[in-house]
């Protein structure tokens, strides 16, 4: 399983705007949103009521939005990077400056948690995170991302 092979172009943001949690959550959901055709409102509200029961954080920087969703036929992966960092409520008080927002199927918990699976161990890979950083453009991240 690669993460590439459920990342488009279009959802990968490398220099994310927002200021908060919820503005980040809803950045990264609008392209998913128009992708797949999918009502963004309701996208941040699932993600946000997942925040809710607990931090998506997991330290490094790094944060992992996720959510399932009726009606979505596959996983669906966004990548966002914030060179300014959010506050995302991190164990380590460290802002978030890479998210990965991932929605899922109702019915897909394997792949789901597959993916978050994958996501947490590629997170934790300093190298890894450096060089999702350092990309200078999107093309870059995208090469970043792909690599085993």
């Amino acid at each position: 399983m690669d993460l590439a092979e459920f990342l488009n172009d279009s959802c990968v943001l490398p220099f994310m705007e927002a200021a908060g949690k919820e503005e980040a959550v809803a950045e990264l959901a609008a392209p998913l949103a128009v992708r797949f055709g999918l009502d963004s409102a309701e996208l941040v509200r699932i993600l946000m009521a997942r925040e809710a029961l607990g931090t998506t954080a997991v330290g490094g920087g790094v944060a992992v939005p996720h959510g399932k969703v009726p009606g979505l036929a596959g996983p669906a992966l966004a990548v966002g990077r914030s060179p300014a960092g959010i506050e995302f409520g991190a164990a380590d008080n460290e802002p978030c400056r890479l998210f990965f927002l991932l929605l899922a199927p109702e019915g897909g918990a394997g792949t789901h948690l597959r993916l978050l699976s994958l996501i947490a161990r590629r997170a934790k890979d300093s190298d890894f995170r450096a060089e999702l950083l350092a990309a200078p453009d999107l093309p870059r991240m995208m090469q970043v991302i792909a690599a085993p």
